[in-house]
């Protein structure tokens, strides 16, 4: 399971009512990944993934979080990560970088085939057409 910092229930209700994303009625640790911790969480609103950023510093994670919502804005399905009122979508849980992004639909392709590879494709020129 990639849940390397464990996050109490009301701890992720706290940040995930602050984000004005309702009322937190599930959370579990998503058992994929390889370097930070995750929880699918379900709320009143809709689900989503609290992701603590494990190497990560807060310095270095703006860029990142910032093209994923350009990307999101333009129509490019990738992780949207959620603002707060005052427009901050960087948080500090457990004394590390934390943001919360809608949950995508799918799965891992663990093997992946030709169809795969041209989606992937189809997908990069997308997104370099998103500016």
């Amino acid at each position: 399971m990639a849940v390397y910092t464990e996050v109490a229930p009301d701890e992720a209700g706290d940040l995930i009512h602050k984000l004005g994303l309702g009322d937190l009625h599930a959370m579990q640790g998503c058992a994929g990944g390889i370097e930070n911790t995750n929880y699918f969480v379900s709320t009143s609103q809709g689900e989503y993934v609290l992701t603590l950023f494990e190497r990560l510093s807060f310095e270095q994670l703006p860029f990142y979080l910032a093209l994923m919502k350009h990307l999101a804005a333009r129509g490019i399905p990738v992780p949207d990560p959620a603002q707060d009122a005052n427009g901050v979508y960087l948080h500090r849980l457990r004394d590390k970088p934390a943001t919360v992004v809608n949950r995508l639909s799918g799965k891992s392709a663990l093997s992946p085939d030709a169809a795969h590879c041209t989606a992937v494709g189809a997908m990069l020129a997308r997104m370099h057409l998103a500016g």
